[in-house]
């Protein structure tokens, strides 16, 4: 199975730290400090989860003008939808007129993109597919409080779409080596760590703690597990993708796996934190330092809680 094409979308608008100061009081300098975030991308007047799935497609496209020829499974990934009914799935099928494609949509928080590639190998390997769009988007400043001082100010906003075919095509830049999730909503806080409500409180962190000690080990444990299944040793690993939540938990990850800056993607700065899109966004930003047979590890952790890895290989 081979990651054929791969597009970002960010919206145009730009919240500073200075933003959050205003609302919350607190000093620019602690939000960077604490997070390592600079600045989030935030949807503008008529953007949505669906239009930004849409416009992550549209650049794909772009990239790969064959891009959706014969694609016959859309995987929609997204924890604050525009709709849960009418799902970006079904949005980014009636958009490009995908008629011969299976529409589903899936959630498990910030996982998801690693669930909806998980999704699309079994039903590639089970010949049920040949051609997939796995499409991500977050939508997060419409349901987070920009005055909730705690986790208010992590949250970006932000699409992307990889065309996971069976067969090697002329843009076909990595092959998927593997892919491995697990719900881990029995440990820790579990549910009531983070949570979206929508006639509730909305996005809210109210055991960040738990939340952060339990992503950076069950990131770092995915990984390290999916490595020694194909007997890798992480000296010979070119690039971890990790789940940009905040800075802290990917340097905690990278240095717990005795890896150095320059071998891990960091986007959280100016990105935020873009749910299932940041991993592939991330992925995305990097692909330019890659060459052939350099190998690539992601890894994620969601809210509920989920976890998962994913191994690759640059063609």
């Amino acid at each position: 199975m081979y990651i054929s094409g791969l597009s970002e979308y960010l919206p145009e608008q730009v919240v500073d730290n200075q933003y959050f100061s205003h609302r919350t009081g607190r000093p620019p300098e602690w939000f960077e400090e604490r997070t390592g975030m600079r600045e989030r991308r935030r949807a503008g007047a008529g953007e949505d989860a669906n239009t930004m799935a849409v416009d992550a497609v549209r650049r794909l496209i772009r990239d790969v003008p064959a891009a959706l020829a014969e694609v016959d499974l859309i995987v929609g990934c997204s924890y604050t939808p525009a709709d849960t009914i009418a799902t970006m799935a079904h949005a980014i099928q009636r958009q490009f007129q995908l008629r011969s494609a299976r529409a589903v949509y899936i959630s498990t928080a910030c996982s998801s993109f690693l669930n909806g590639l998980e999704l699309a190998a079994a039903y590639i390997d089970s010949g049920r597919s040949h051609r997939a769009l796995v499409v991500t988007a977050e939508h997060n400043s419409l349901y987070a409080n920009d005055d909730d001082s705690q986790s208010g100010h992590l949250w970006g906003d932000g699409a992307s779409a990889a065309l996971v075919t069976r067969d090697a095509l002329p843009s076909s830049f990595l092959d998927v080596l593997d892919v491995t999730t697990a719900g881990l909503g029995h440990l820790g806080e579990g549910p009531g760590g983070v949570y979206l409500a929508p006639r509730g409180k909305g996005l809210v962190v109210p055991k960040g703690r738990d939340v952060f000690q339990h992503a950076c080990r069950e990131m770092e444990r995915a990984g390290r597990e999916l490595l020694a299944k194909h007997d890798i040793h992480l000296d010979h690993l070119r690039l971890l993708v990790p789940h940009q939540a905040n800075r802290r938990i990917v340097e905690h990850v990278a240095d717990k796996m005795g890896l150095p800056p320059e071998r891990v993607a960091y986007t959280v700065e100016t990105l935020g934190n873009t749910g299932c899109s940041s991993a592939p966004i991330s992925l995305g930003r990097y692909r330019h330092l890659l060459r052939s047979s350099d190998l690539v590890l992601m890894v994620a952790f969601g809210g509920g809680y989920s976890a998962g890895a994913a191994l690759f290989r640059a063609r």
